[in-house]
């Protein structure tokens, strides 16, 4: 995985999520696979590469971007981009809005939930695929 590359997305996240630490957190692909499917090309594409592999989603790590405490609810919790290591110098970047789910089933940017002053105790995190290129 080049993490060189990977550093100017998370720097990116950072300054558009300001109170996020700069932490990276793997998860497994399966975690993502519901965002993987919002694009039939990409699903293909990803069973493909699976296939290629020998390899199920479980066995693939995919490192984003890990949110502080501060994010209450969230906190802990992995958000895009994500970048996901097949082997085999194969690597998915995924790029993606990152929602916040409210109680009253409001969705809201996560950028915008870091600025409520109280947190709720509850929200869901989604993902809304924008792009993604292998490399």
């Amino acid at each position: 995985m080049n993490f060189t590359k990977f550093m100017l997305p998370l720097a990116i996240a950072g300054s558009l999520i300001s109170q996020t630490a700069l932490a990276e957190g793997t998860l497994g692909l399966d975690d993502i696979m519901p965002l993987v499917q919002q694009s039939s090309k990409l699903n293909t594409e990803v069973n493909t590469a699976l296939r290629q592999a020998g390899k199920k989603p479980s066995d693939i790590t995919c490192v984003g971007v890990r949110l502080g405490s501060q994010f209450g609810p969230l906190s802990a919790s992995r958000v895009a981009p994500f970048e996901c290591n097949f082997g085999n110098n194969k690597t998915l970047k995924i790029e993606a809005d990152n929602l916040v789910t409210l109680r009253n089933g409001h969705s809201i940017f996560l950028t915008q939930f870091s600025e409520l002053q109280s947190k709720p105790e509850q929200a869901n995190l989604a993902f809304r695929l924008k792009s993604w290129n292998w490399e």
